[in-house]
């Protein structure tokens, strides 16, 4: 029955992928290059021409030949698109580029669409492995040498430019203008450069479209050779916080309870959990294909945020067996070890009543381990494609078959298809009670073609006039509204604090104001703007409302705060200003003020008690934080690690280190463009500088920065470089 089930299940998961793939459009032209006799050669559209020399390689799978294309030497393709998009050129379109670069850490080019050859390509790859360009910026992931890569470029001027590889968002440009850069003529010149940055690049196919795929195409696309790319994103996520609805998911499909279930006190104030007691679990549906090279799911992550009331018990935290016939695949035994006896259990023992981050990462056939709060536990020993651990289209948490399941709490549950790394893992956090939840909202105003665009959530709605400014960091930029203008925000809550409106909450405002000694407006929950607004800076420079009160400190003008705004209608009213706190009062009614609607409006006043403001970025939460989770907010010009989209490097002058992570020491690479003085930081998670390196005046050139790690704890850090007037910022973590 259970190999029916999982054959039912793969039938099913390969029909939607078939169904998937029937939604892209033909390619308008498309080269393969397998003809060694011929290898300009089209399997669709007009054959390419050579600029130079070609010479026919191995491909990414045998029978699957390339090209290689030596420096100063490219392909001339011509397209046969029509002008779209608006404008006379092509402006929407998207490239295939399957790819391999033979050596790393050196510039190469994918295209050019100056046909003159007369400037910079358009896509590079650059010495530390990113894919970017200058005006756009360069990926945080990096690409390796002699590995193959499908890389996806998504474009249509006005809207979007995007980089996808083997299937995964690597790169979201601003849009740029309609017959602007990225613009086709009816020629598109393939790994050309006008200046030497096109090294020796080996391609097994190209492929062009007359629109731009969305993100479902592209994953449906694969890697070089066509196979599925497994997403390192969750594949399902649970988090127990709704009390009218523990089973619901917040990524996949819904639980199901065998058993009874109640809620209870997560790790903190904002996070709830999930009591299982004994005889009672939950089933999983995984949404995870067959993979590892089995008939199962053996490869493949899995979170688990818990804490045991009693110790010396065992407790079971999952089973493959969807059965329940068998005994768990992983315990707390009654000396408060994790394992089982397939793989050893941990040296170390857990506490009773106390939350842990549990990660367990399975490879069968190369390895199986266990992450404790961001710490390897436990090295166990690896098992067999598709025995123990392998799993089918169910998985049971809490789950075992003869009474070794002791009440558990859990206030989250994820799984990924992928075996996370052990940065990744890290990544992940290494506390559950002091974690940051997901935004609903967050607006960063860098993108100055269109300064209403969510980077989460839904798009403000500008009323009034508004225009770009400077931030509080290079390459952070703001919005700057000026009075009787205002933003309407669409939050995207429901109703909660017990009461028909939004009464729980947390609001971040990174602003700056250019006047002093006048009236200000941060928000206003009058969706009408018929009313005072509901939080002022006033004459004396004080922040707050009549119905809390004011600060004791003020603000100064042409300076950059990060204010966080906590509620809890009933009980609080806090303010925080660069995580420290600068005004407590008591909480409102439930649906009184403060209370939100479906919208909120930003910087609007009724009466012109709205003096011109600049913002950098707007985050909402569906939850008050705690005085912990605001300190780690940092302040305006922190590097937000909680936005998994972030450009770490706001340039390329600074490499990734190596090795990364580390335990001793580190190396970073480092170019310095103009010389002048060179100083490094180093920034714990909170943006908070621990160490600073001053290197002096430079001459131009490339150069090498050791880092000892001998005054680190473990965890997660970034190193800042500072030449002239450029910055550059790289993630390193320290074992």
């Amino acid at each position: 029955m259970r190999t029916k089930i999982l054959l039912s299940f793969f039938i099913i998961s390969l029909t939607f992928i078939l169904s998937v793939n029937a939604q892209i459009p033909d390619r308008k032209g498309w080269w393969k290059f397998d003809d060694a006799t011929d290898l300009v050669k089209a399997t669709t559209g007009d054959p390419l021409v050579i600029v130079g020399m070609q010479t026919s390689v191995d491909g990414p799978a045998e029978g699957n030949k390339a090209t290689q294309i030596p420096l100063g030497n490219y392909l001339l393709m011509t397209h046969k698109i029509a002008a779209n998009g608006g404008g006379t050129m092509v402006n929407e379109y998207t490239l295939q580029i399957d790819f391999s670069i033979p050596v790393a850490n050196a510039w190469y080019a994918f295209f050019q669409t100056d046909l003159t050859n007369g400037g910079d390509a358009d896509l590079f790859t650059n010495t530390t492995n990113a894919i970017g360009v200058g005006e756009l910026g360069y990926t945080s992931k990096t690409i390796a040498s002699s590995t193959w890569y499908r890389m996806i470029v998504s474009v249509k001027n006005g809207e979007l430019f995007k980089v996808y590889v083997d299937g995964v968002l690597w790169l979201d440009g601003a849009a740029r203008d309609i017959d602007g850069r990225f613009g086709l003529a009816d020629k598109l010149m393939v790994f050309g450069d006008n200046d030497g940055d096109d090294g020796t690049i080996n391609c097994s196919e190209l492929g062009i479209w007359d629109v731009a795929l969305d993100e479902e195409q592209v994953k449906s696309l694969g890697g070089a050779t066509g196979e599925r790319v497994p997403v390192r994103t969750k594949m399902g996520l649970w988090k127990f916080d709704d009390t009218a609805d523990l089973l619901k998911a917040e990524v996949g499909e819904p639980l199901v309870l065998s058993g009874t279930q109640q809620s209870v006190a997560g790790p903190d104030e904002a996070n709830k959990a999930v009591q299982l007691n004994s005889g009672s679990y939950l089933k999983m549906t995984t949404g995870i294909l067959p993979n590892g090279g089995g008939t199962l799911a053996n490869e493949y992550s899995i979170q688990i945020d818990f804490a045991v009331p009693q110790t010396g018990a065992w407790h079971a935290f999952f089973q493959t067996d969807a059965a329940n016939a068998n005994d768990a695949d992983l315990f707390t035994n009654t000396s408060d070890h994790i394992g089982t006896s397939a793989t050893g259990y941990t040296t170390n023992a857990i506490i009773a009543n106390k939350w842990y981050r549990m990660v367990v990462t399975v490879d069968n056939g190369e390895f199986y381990r266990i992450y404790l709060n961001g710490e390897l536990w436990l090295e166990g020993t690896k098992q067999d494609i598709d025995s123990r651990f392998s799993l089918g289209s169910e998985l049971l948490l809490f789950a075992d078959e003869d009474g070794e399941d002791g009440t558990i709490l859990c206030s989250e549950v994820a799984i990924w298809e992928v075996a996370l790394t052990e940065a990744e893992v890290l990544e992940l956090g290494t506390d559950p009670a002091n974690q940051l939840p997901e935004r609903m909202g967050q607006w960063k105003f860098d993108d100055v073609t269109n300064l209403m665009k969510a980077t989460v959530g839904n798009d403000l709605v500008q009323i009034g006039n508004n225009t770009s400014a400077s931030g509080p960091a290079n390459q952070n930029l703001a919005i700057s509204v000026p009075s009787s203008s205002y933003l309407e925000m669409t939050h995207g809550m429901y109703g909660n604090g017990d009461g028909f409106m939004v009464n729980e909450y947390t609001l971040q405002i990174d602003f700056m104001i250019p006047e002093a000694g006048i009236w200000h407006c941060f928000m206003q929950t009058d969706p009408n703007n018929t009313g005072d607004g509901d939080l002022f800076t006033k004459t004396s420079n004080n922040i707050g409302t009549s119905a809390t009160g004011y600060t004791v400190d003020a603000v100064v003008a042409n300076t950059w705060y990060r204010m966080v705004v906590v509620v809890k209608n009933g009980s609080y009213f806090k303010l925080f200003i660069d995580g420290q706190p600068w005004l407590s009062s008591g909480g409102q009614a439930v649906d009184g003020r403060f209370a939100l609607a479906e919208k909120l409006l930003m910087f609007a006043d009724e009466d012109g008690e709205d003096g011109t403001i600049h913002c950098a970025e707007i985050s909402i939460w569906d939850v008050p934080f705690t005085d912990e989770q605001v300190a780690k907010l940092g302040n305006a010009t922190t590097i937000p690690t909680a936005v998994n989209d972030i450009q770490l490097s706001e340039n390329s002058d600074l490499g990734q280190n190596y090795p990364n992570p580390f335990n001793n020491t580190t190396t970073f690479d480092y170019r310095v463009r103009e010389a002048g003085k060179v100083s490094f930081q180093v920034l714990d998670i909170t943006g908070r500088v621990i160490k600073e390196i001053e290197k002096g005046v430079q001459d131009a050139g490339n150069y090498k920065l050791e880092l000892n790690a001998e005054t680190l704890n473990h965890g997660i850090y970034f190193m800042k470089m500072y030449a002239g007037k450029l910055t550059s910022t790289r993630k390193m973590i320290v074992r």
